[in-house]
Parts: structure tokens; sequence; C-alpha cells
């Protein structure tokens, strides 16, 4: 199904500025990673922008964190995260996107740190 979507590779750019370009099974490896992370995760889209070759995704999200995200353990705790995604097309394909995302809230939630 990705490769009805996105270029091989593609690029990803995340929160601060690193790049990867990935390929479509690195990319897979990475959403399998995140899923042993995040379970019962569900999200909504709460608004699209597309203008000619770009399209922004808002999001929320909703799930369970079983640990393994920069060494936070574990504790089967409710976690919400919200992000947008910027996706530049050509040719029908995705070949960049740029994802920002509510880390550092993510961070807050699983340890209490400013608490």
């Amino acid at each position: 199904m990705l490769a009805e979507c996105a270029t091989n590779p593609f690029n990803f750019y995340t929160s601060g500025g690193r790049s990867f370009s990935l390929t479509h099974e690195d990319y897979l490896s990475f959403v399998n990673i995140w899923q042993q992370r995040f379970n019962n995760v569900r999200f909504t889209i709460t608004q699209i922008i597309t203008e000619e070759h770009k399209t922004v995704a808002l999001y929320q999200c909703e799930a369970t964190y079983h640990g393994g995200w920069i060494k936070i353990p574990g504790k089967n705790q409710s976690v919400k995260m919200t992000g947008m995604v910027l996706f530049q097309m050509k040719d029908e394909l995705m070949t960049d996107c740029w994802l920002e995302d509510s880390s550092f809230d993510l961070y807050q939630q699983l340890t209490r740190y400013l608490e």
C-alpha cells in the first residue's frame, strides 16, 4: 500500500530538523518499533489543508505507552499526543514528509518532570 502513496525512497523530516531518506522497508520498520512502544492507538485527523502539491494534516492521538521511548519505563499509561504532518507530492506520490509532534508534552505526561 505504501508503494501506491510514496516514492521509494522518500525524505522524512522530524522535529528538531533531522532528516532521513527512508525506503518503504525502513519506514515500516520504524512504524513497527513505534507500535511496540504505543498500543491501542487511536488517531483523529482534525484538519486537512491542501494547496497545490502540498497537504497538511493536523492530528490528535491517544495510546497506551508500554516503554522503550527514550529509556522511560512503561507503566501501561494512557497518553495523548498532537501534531501535524506536511506531505510534498509529485506525480501523485509523496516525496517528502515533515512531522512535527508534541514530544515535549508526551515526555511531561510520562515523567511528570515539571510537577
